[in-house]
């Protein structure tokens, strides 16, 4: 018997016994009042100026902050900032900061904390991956990146409680990236009281010293095993109503599932394979929830590691040879949405009519056959890696697998690896045929076009080299004029998704949730859950 027989009658069974029996109660809260979710991955890093995965930003977001944050409405607004005021053509920024802001450690922060922070951020000893993406628009960030000064000139003190910051040109979306957390204040002293000294050069942040202003503190790290956080009493914004929040590590899905089930996990992902059990289980379909989240599900394709990719017939071919709607329908129950562009719905710049490459295997294998692979003859299998135990990641591979092998007659092989190393393999930019997502940092294209896409930019991992697509997102990102820099992304988009093809999309994200009913004041936007601080469990 095929396993999708096995997993039906495996359904058909639970449900039966579900509906039959009614003995089956709901949870009870847990004792205390504390959040507890898992984390899908292993932190990677406990150094805001370092992190660049998801499932460790969502947890120290709830330990550290920055001048302006998120809310509900998906609008920015203050946090250790009070507000600002721009000047000198809006180039430069000046934030009075919020007083009586203290770190964990009951120190208050000042603007002599924020300079300390960037300007570590920006260190080349420090060796962050991700500064020279977010904060690279600061007057002197380059420079003290390449190791061409000492300081970051665009970063000033104006006094304890002000703050200025000076860009290079007008960027409509400066403030939003300053939600990221390479611009998060971390607290001096505790780093280079505790921190582990890496190879010899600078202090990165371990649990012990990570020592921010949020809402949370590290109380535990058990690595393999658990984070635990403890609510900060101190708390600038008002003492969270959860007394913390536990984070189990647990890589494998259905074990997350098993937790939520026994009453172990208050919140927890759901995984498509699970959906049609959890929809027809008279208790759990009550608890599922959808959130839309501005993020894009793609497959990479390395023109520099995998020669094939660097005829642009062969990108095109794999295109049109590629059903998104099968995907979503078939892989993922048709929960999230097919994506015919690069930009999600409900970011700056996202065109609903933009229709891209349709399915067409007939032009697919007229594509490749004109590239010189008929039939997929002479065409060398095709490594496809994505994230390890993420069966939706999965799903989507073999669909993607099995279409290649019919339409175009090409092998491709599936390979799972653990989270750290595919992110350290993208850093080498050594995979030639990739299946990941881009969620959105801020709600801006250039948060997907330019920093994906554009000729040298860090997060470039497939080797894309355009000069008209770069000189379009060049443009745009310095256009004050709203609807022109909507027109250049959008003229931008049309020629990476339909001409030159660095990325197939398949679709946007859509999360599906199961959530304790005794879970309440959850606050949610379109990069996801933001911090717990209204969060409860009502016993």
């Amino acid at each position: 018997m095929g396993r999708y027989a096995i997993h039906l009658v495996v359904t058909v069974l639970v449900v039966l016994l579900a509906a039959g029996c009614g003995k089956r109660q709901a949870s009870a809260p847990p004792a205390r009042n504390v959040l507890r979710y898992a984390l899908t991955t292993e932190p990677t890093t406990f150094d805001p100026a370092l992190v660049r995965d998801g499932p460790t930003i969502d947890m120290l977001f709830h330990v550290f902050e920055g001048l302006v944050q998120w809310d509900e409405n998906n609008r920015l607004r203050p946090n250790l900032a009070e507000g600002w005021s721009v000047s000198n053509g809006g180039r430069t920024y000046t934030f009075t900061l919020k007083r009586g802001v203290k770190f964990h450690n009951g120190r208050e922060v000042t603007a002599e904390d924020f300079k300390y922070s960037i300007e570590r951020a920006c260190d080349p000893e420090l060796a962050s991956p991700v500064s020279a993406t977010y904060l690279n628009d600061i007057v002197g960030a380059l420079d003290k990146l390449n190791r061409k000064a000492k300081e970051v000139k665009g970063v000033e003190v104006v006094d304890k409680y002000t703050l200025r910051i000076t860009i290079d040109h007008p960027k409509a979306y400066f403030l939003a990236k300053l939600t990221y957390p390479t611009a998060y204040v971390v607290c001096r002293e505790a780093i280079e009281q505790n921190g582990d000294e890496v190879n010899g050069r600078r202090l990165r942040i371990n649990d012990r010293c990570a020592i921010g202003t949020g809402p949370f503190r590290i109380s535990q790290y058990v690595p393999g095993s658990k984070v635990v956080l403890t609510a900060n009493k101190g708390y600038h914004a008002g003492v969270p109503k959860l007394e913390g929040i536990e984070r189990p590590i647990v890589l494998d899905a259905s074990t997350r599932h098993a937790m939520y089930e026994r009453g172990d996990l208050d919140l927890v992902d759901v995984q498509k394979g699970d959906l049609l059990r959890d929809r027809q289980d008279p208790l759990l379909s009550k608890e599922l929830h959808t959130f839309d989240r501005a993020s894009v599900f793609y497959l990479g394709l390395n023109q520099n590691v995998f020669p094939p990719f660097r005829d642009r017939r062969v990108r095109l071919a794999l295109a049109y040879a590629t059903d998104k709607d099968a995907i979503v329908k078939v892989a993922l129950m048709g929960v999230p949405q097919k994506a015919n562009g690069i930009i999600p719905p409900g970011v700056l710049g996202h065109d609903p009519g933009f229709e891209g490459i349709p399915y067409n295997p007939e032009k697919a294998r007229q594509l490749l056959t004109e590239a010189g692979y008929p039939g997929g003859k002479g065409f060398p299998t095709l490594t496809l890696t994505f994230r390890e135990k993420t069966p939706d990641l999965r799903r989507t591979a073999e669909m993607i697998k099995e279409q290649y092998r019919k339409e175009l007659g090409i092998t491709v092989e599936l390979r799972e690896m653990e989270w750290g190393a595919f992110l350290d393999a993208l850093d080498r930019k050594e995979l030639p045929f990739i299946h990941l997502r881009w969620a959105a940092d801020y709600l801006d294209a250039q948060n997907f076009l330019s920093v994906m896409l554009h000729t040298g930019a860090p997060e470039n991992v497939v080797g894309y080299s355009n000069p008209r697509f770069d000189a379009l997102c060049d443009q745009a990102d310095k256009e004050q004029d709203e609807q022109k820099r909507i027109r250049l992304y959008r003229e931008a988009e049309r020629i990476a998704v339909t001409e030159d093809v660095p990325w197939i999309t398949l679709y946007f994200q859509r999360d599906v949730e199961l959530i304790k009913p005794y879970v309440k004041g959850i606050r949610d936007s379109l990069m996801g859950h933001l911090p717990h601080v209204t969060t409860t469990i009502e016993r």
